[in-house]
């Protein structure tokens, strides 16, 4: 209401005061005490404006004044003096109006924040009776599932009372056998109903048996060529093979599988940001392996997967993915994300193990700097071309396929 009493018409004013309350009961809603009643200060005009534009001034008051008994609000106000020529004045103008109580603020609030306000109110005297828990750990569970429905909030009842009385370390979470669920339905660890189970159960987590992650690899000799992949989901320790002496990391399925073959050498479907966090733990004999390259998109997330990849310890190579090679082919190059939406800038990050000509590629495709493109697709790089620098530079033995592009 800074702007209370200069040229703001009668709708303006009422919309202000109306929105004022309704933000409050949004700002507090998961308070424990709210006090009340609650006072909002009306900015008085100054001397000279008030003189110069009194009639409005005096209109605008009434506005106020109306609303507040509209709400049976009250108001307080103050003296001031207005001249007139010869003629002084002394005129009472509100500079505040005092919402009493919660009730009052209902009625005032919109109905999607009335309703809101009362259901978050319920699930916390809900969940303090059924718990035993205090009014500020039951706000705090009806908060992290503010954005869930009454069956949802049913359900997170039901999974905390059978969590309170079940073990679960041996179950993974889709195993869990309470009626109502989906398969799904408990997330991820940090899911929002995870959270509130364990406020609701005084746990720290719920010790699942997660369900392993997975990585694919297939031998690229002649003797597997064309035979399945092989599907990580534990760590590969036992019964290791000892003759890999070259290994590629690839991040797109298509290119993982056309790859040619090539003597004592591995190729690993990266997919993406999912691989850094498994290479080493199922894979650890990785590290060991004398020559690793990685070959990515062109793009800013595909550098940045290359820095973290080498964070992780696998010390590779990169292959295709400097400027020379942007240069190279440019004209392949995409403005669509894989949702065909425009691909955009962004702010680089730090890509501590990138090389100087690495991270020269990457800030141009975060920047758009002298970039036509933000992405050139790995596949739709001729994989003969790949071939020929794995088998010139790094001496790999690899059959070099046919370039039909």
């Amino acid at each position: 209401m800074a702007k209370a009493r200069n040229a703001k018409d009668g709708m303006s004013i009422r919309r202000e005061l109306d929105e004022y309350v309704d933000a409050h009961l949004n700002r507090h809603m998961y308070d424990t005490e709210v006090s009340w009643p609650l006072r909002k200060t009306i900015r008085l005009p100054k001397q000279a404006e008030l003189e110069d534009n009194y009639a409005r001034v005096r209109a605008q008051d009434d506005v106020i004044r109306d609303w507040a008994n509209r709400h049976q609000c009250e108001t307080s106000e103050k003296t001031k003096i207005v001249s007139s020529g010869i003629v002084r004045q002394k005129s009472q103008l509100v500079d505040s109006v005092i919402i009493p109580d919660l009730d009052t603020a209902l009625r005032i609030a919109t109905r999607t924040t009335r309703e809101r306000y009362l259901r978050e109110r319920q699930r916390m005297r809900e969940l303090a009776d059924e718990f035993g828990i205090s009014q500020d750990s039951a706000l705090n569970v009806a908060k992290t599932l503010k954005n869930h429905d009454d069956v949802d909030f049913r359900l997170v009842i039901q999974a905390a009372h059978y969590f309170t009385r079940h073990d679960c370390h041996t179950m993974t979470p889709r195993m869990v056998p309470i009626p109502g669920f989906s398969a799904k339905w408990l997330g991820t660890p940090n899911s929002q109903r995870r959270k509130a189970i364990c406020m609701l159960t005084g746990q720290d987590n719920l010790d699942f048996q997660e369900r392993p992650g997975e990585l694919r690899l297939r031998f690229m000799d002649a003797e597997h060529h064309g035979q399945p992949d092989l599907i990580i989901t534990q760590p590969w320790i036992h019964n290791r093979p000892t003759d890999i002496a070259h290994a590629i990391i690839i991040e797109n399925k298509d290119t993982y599988q056309a790859m040619p073959t090539a003597a004592h050498a591995i190729c690993i479907f990266g997919s993406g940001y999912a691989t850094l966090k498994r290479m080493t733990t199922l894979l650890p004999w990785v590290t060991d392996i004398p020559d690793i390259i990685y070959w990515g998109d062109m793009d800013a997330d595909g550098l940045d997967i290359l820095s973290k990849l080498r964070q992780t310890g696998i010390p590779c190579a990169s292959l295709l993915m400097d400027p020379a090679a942007y240069r190279a082919y440019e004209r392949y190059g995409t403005i669509l994300d894989t949702k065909n939406k425009p691909l955009t800038t962004r702010e680089s990050k730090p890509t501590p193990q990138l090389t100087s000509e690495e991270r020269g590629l990457y800030e141009m495709l975060c920047t758009g700097t002298n970039a036509t493109y933000l992405r050139i697709e790995q596949e739709r790089i001729p994989i003969a071309d790949a071939a020929a620098i794995l088998h010139d530079q790094y001496q790999w033995p690899i059959a070099m396929p046919d370039n039909t592009i």
